[in-house]
Formats: structure tokens, C-alpha cells, sequence
């Protein structure tokens, strides 16, 4: 009786290699990182896939393979490489939960040392999700950002009600402060290095600079209130 035919292997569908598969999984991983890298230099409209292919040194043909359709390959970007960034910045935040000041000078170090870290990640960050027209923005959002930020703002309304951060303070805004003084500079060093005394100033100097601003301002002293400046009336005519 002749041996049955070997069952040929099934053909492998467009996403993450199979587990093993070191060479594809590099493969892939080279890709993600060619698109990450390029959608925050050149912007996610303004890069085709067959400009990710030839950064990467491939085919576009390639690039489909592992990624089906462009919608894939950005959540992927999301999935595979912001996330994990957002976890590492905000995931120790909630064993500070009890101290706000501490919570988001924590939550400041932690991010301008990542982002220093990861070029790219300052970039993309201002260009495609603060940006209205980001491609990346709704992705964010519903994925990682909102909840997120819900996890910081809930401690910051409690200790503001509790009178224990300055009552001036709107927790909300606050997570944009901190986009701010993190993203902002790193994102845009071009531009402010050429200040006067600016060229020296690295990410730790930062660092100490953020935590100052949030560490002094947090704090429950009031601000004066400005008074008004009394606008004058209509003149008074003078008497005959």
C-alpha cells in the first residue's frame, strides 16, 4: 500500500509571523519599524507603501504580505509600537495615585526619558494624533489615550476636591499640559536650540524643568486674582 501523501502546510495569511519563524519575524519587525519611522518623519498621508518598501530595501509585494492593507499596517504602528511606549510611561503612575504632585512629575520624567530614547516617538506623536488631521489620531485615542488618561484625571478631580492641589487647576487640561512640556520640546528642539543659552540644555535638564513646573505648580497657594482695571465712563459734559 503506497504511504499517503503528505498534507501540504496551509498558507499563511497576511500579519505577525508564525510563532518560530525568526527570519519572517525580522523580517516583519524591519517593515514596522521602516513605517514607524517614516510616518513620523514625512507624515502618514505623504508615505505610500512602496516608499516603506524602498526604505526597507523591499518590495512592496513584501510589504502586503505581511501587512494586508494599509489600515493593518497602522494598527500595528499602534498596537506594536506607541502602546508599549504609553505602558511604560503611565502604567507605574497608579502606585503614585495618592500623591498627584508625585503622579505626574513621575509621569513627565518617565515620558521625556522614552521619547528621548525613541527618536521617532516625539514626532509622530504631535504630527498624527495631537494633529486634527492625524492618521493615527482616532486609533489613539480609542485605544490607548482615553483610558489612560481617565486613570490620571480621576486622582487629580479627587485631590482638587479635596483641596489638596490648587483649586485654579483643571484636571482635564492638566494631561494637555503635560503633552506640552514633554512632546513639544523634544519634537521641536530644531527650533529652540538656537536660543541663547539653549545648546546645552539635554533631556535630563528637561527633566528637572518639567518636574519644577508641575511640582510648584500644583501647589495650593492661590494665585492673586488679578483685579480689574475700572473702564471709564462716558464723559461728562462740561457746564455751561
Amino acid at each position: 500500500m503506497p504511504p499517503a501523501a503528505a498534507t501540504p502546510p496551509p498558507s499563511r495569511r497576511p500579519g505577525r509571523p508564525a510563532a518560530g519563524d525568526a527570519a519572517s519575524a525580522g523580517q516583519r519587525k524591519q517593515l514596522l519599524d521602516a513605517a514607524t519611522e517614516l510616518f513620523a518623519l514625512r507624515g502618514v498621508a505623504a508615505t505610500p507603501i512602496k516608499t516603506i518598501a524602498s526604505h526597507a530595501g523591499v518590495t512592496p509585494a513584501l510589504v502586503h504580505y505581511y501587512f494586508r492593507d494599509r489600515d493593518q499596517l497602522l494598527d500595528a504602528v499602534v498596537d506594536e509600537r506607541l502602546q508599549p511606549l504609553v505602558e511604560q510611561v503611565f502604567a507605574p503612575a497608579a502606585a503614585d495615585s495618592a500623591d498627584p504632585a508625585a503622579m505626574l512629575v513621575g509621569i513627565a520624567g518617565r515620558l521625556i526619558r522614552t521619547a528621548a530614547a525613541t527618536p521617532w516617538f516625539p514626532g509622530l506623536w504631535i504630527r498624527e494624533i495631537v494633529g486634527a488631521d492625524g492618521q493615527l489620531h482616532q486609533r489613539v485615542l480609542q485605544k490607548i489615550a482615553l483610558q489612560r488618561a481617565g486613570l490620571v484625571i480621576g486622582p487629580l478631580a479627587a485631590a482638587r476636591a479635596r483641596g489638596e492641589i490648587n483649586a485654579s487647576l483643571e484636571p482635564a487640561l492638566l494631561m494637555v499640559s503635560l503633552i506640552g512640556l514633554t512632546l513639544l520640546p523634544l519634537a521641536t528642539t530644531h527650533i529652540w536650540r538656537r536660543l541663547p543659552g539653549a545648546g546645552a540644555i539635554d533631556s535630563e535638564a528637561l527633566v528637572r524643568h518639567v518636574s519644577a513646573l508641575l511640582a510648584h505648580g500644583l501647589g495650593v497657594a492661590p494665585i492673586a486674582p488679578i483685579t480689574p482695571i475700572p473702564r471709564p465712563g462716558p464723559a461728562t459734559p462740561p457746564s455751561a
